[in-house]
């Protein structure tokens, strides 16, 4: 996150001190996170499959990005910002850069948006073009996300943690547990069958 580079981890972490708490919301950003990465890592399979072989799963590639268009935006981000509006409310003295998170969202939405373009082309019309452009994208796109998350884990979520009263997370975790993660709803069984095998072998794998 081109902001928080410039903000000292020392910085962001001088804040009152507080007791040890328990936090379901960090609990399942983090969960999340790691699921993230997992399919992050099943999309980079399928790119490098489809570079040696041309032959990639397109089947869990739809998947994949479909579950990206829905669940970061809808479920996932909304989070850390509903995190990011407490912690603006708490923090003293923290760079503004550092506060545009919803910012960064907004961003990693509209490049997600056109990748998922790129996929579908792909899709509909192989091509030595539309795979080249798919590879590109793919391997752009990965960065970028594992990127954002590692700076969230390096500096945000750790903030969050110096920052917010017990009061705070009683508060976010309530809200937090209203949201459903997309890929264990009832209706989306079907939509999203290829990546919940692969995800729930991944999780009994992790045990």
């Amino acid at each position: 996150m081109a902001g928080w580079d410039v903000v000292a981890t020392d910085d962001l972490l001088t804040g009152p001190e507080r007791e040890d708490t328990v936090s379901k919301t960090m609990d399942v950003l983090r969960s999340e996170h790691r699921s993230i990465g997992f399919l992050l890592d099943l999309l980079e399979r399928q790119t490098n499959l489809l570079e040696k072989t041309g032959e990639p799963d397109l089947q869990l590639i739809v998947e994949i990005i479909d579950y990206f268009r829905s669940f970061p935006d809808m479920h996932h981000h909304p989070k850390e910002d509903l995190v990011m509006r407490r912690l603006r409310e708490r923090a003293e003295g923290l760079d503004a850069e550092f506060f545009r998170l919803d910012e960064e969202h907004d961003q990693l939405s509209g490049e997600l948006h056109a990748f998922s373009r790129t996929a579908a082309e792909l899709i509909a019309e192989p091509s030595p073009m539309s795979r080249s452009s798919f590879i590109l994208e793919a391997r752009a796109f990965i960065e970028r996300e594992r990127r954002h998350m590692s700076m969230e884990e390096q500096y945000f979520f750790p903030a969050a943690e110096r920052w917010l009263t017990e009061e705070d997370w009683d508060e976010l975790d309530e809200v937090v547990n209203q949201f459903v993660d997309p890929i264990s709803a009832p209706h989306a069984v079907q939509r999203f069958q290829t990546l919940s095998a692969q995800l729930q072998k991944w999780k009994t794998e992790a045990a």
